[in-house]
């Protein structure tokens, strides 16, 4: 069967304006198979708005602008989203309007997950401008800005100042100073380089000196180590000799040699010691109360006073 031209061109006219249709949807961002929600919002203005660009929930499409009109008797914008029928939103959901980086206009929505009956096709959602980004970042940085602008007048200030010190003279003197400094640092190089020059033709002297040095002080170690080796025997040797002396000393008292010996070791002898010893403080005691007795001078030839030994002698 055999078409006509009639009917061949028909069928292309169909066939483009049906293309016509999926690419204009498809440049629009819209899907012809999917089912859509319609939802409106009202703003005070559109920020830039266009037709076609993408709504968004936490940065995922959910749907586009279809239309951005303006209302006559409120002069309000009225923002037409289609949205996939795959999302449902709740009446305390909120459109907000918001300006990129870049300084496109988009348009987000901000879910609101509570008990609220849910948004039908044809409803209307609550609408919100977001604060400019730039503006933002502008009033964040306005307190850093006014800051820098305080230093900046007091780096002024003080320049000023700076400025005012460094009269003629001042800068005069600081140049002279500077010259003198200059000329000081110069011979300190010129000695520095003298003193080079000074050691590297006298550095095999010096090694031969340091070597010298070198020995003398290994010797002087070894001559005070053997010195103090021999007074540390010596020293040894007398308190030996003198630990010998006093054993024989504490051996010959222990056998009753001498006279502490005998003394600690002979009771005889320690009685009649003892017993001298108080015989001779009653006469002493005698003495002190009857010196006349010793001493035979009488003017009336008073009788002298007989000694009486006192209690505690008596218990003696």
């Amino acid at each position: 069967m055999k078409l006509s031209k009639e009917v061949k061109t028909a069928i292309i006219v169909i066939a483009g304006i049906a293309a016509f249709f999926v690419g204009f949807n498809f440049l629009k961002s819209k899907s012809i198979f999917k089912k859509t929600n319609i939802y409106y919002a009202y703003f005070p203005h559109s920020g830039g708005l266009k037709t076609g660009t993408q709504i968004t929930v936490n940065g995922v499409k959910v749907g586009s602008v279809e239309a951005v009109d303006l209302e006559e008797k409120t002069a309000k914008i009225k923002i037409t989203m289609e949205c996939s029928d795959d999302f449902s939103f709740s009446k305390n959901s909120v459109a907000e309007l918001y300006n990129s980086l870049l300084g496109g206009a988009g348009l987000q929505i901000l879910p609101a997950f509570d008990d609220a009956p849910v948004i039908e096709s044809e409803g209307e959602f609550q609408a919100r401008i977001q604060e400019d980004m730039l503006a933002s970042i502008s009033s964040s940085i306005k307190p850093t800005q006014e800051k820098l602008n305080r230093l900046l007048n007091q780096a002024d200030t003080t320049l000023t100042g700076v400025n005012k010190i460094l009269d003629v003279q001042t800068t005069s003197e600081l140049k002279g100073a500077i010259a003198e400094l200059s000329a000081t640092m110069r011979n300190l190089n010129k000695a520095s380089v003298t003193l080079n020059n000074m050691l590297i033709a006298n550095q095999a002297n010096l090694q031969a000196t340091l070597q010298n040095a070198n020995k003398m002080t290994a010797e002087l170690a070894k001559l005070s180590s053997e010195l103090s080796a021999t007074e540390l025997n010596k020293t040894i040797a007398d308190a030996q000799k003198t630990l010998a002396n006093l054993n024989t000393l504490l051996a010959s008292v222990e056998s009753g040699n001498g006279t502490i010996g005998k003394l600690l070791k002979d009771e005889a002898l320690y009685k009649d010691l003892d017993k001298s010893a108080k015989q001779l403080e009653l006469l002493l005691e005698d003495f002190r109360l009857n010196p006349k007795r010793y001493v035979h001078f009488s003017v009336f030839g008073k009788k002298a006073k007989t000694y009486e030994p006192q209690d505690e002698q008596k218990a003696k």
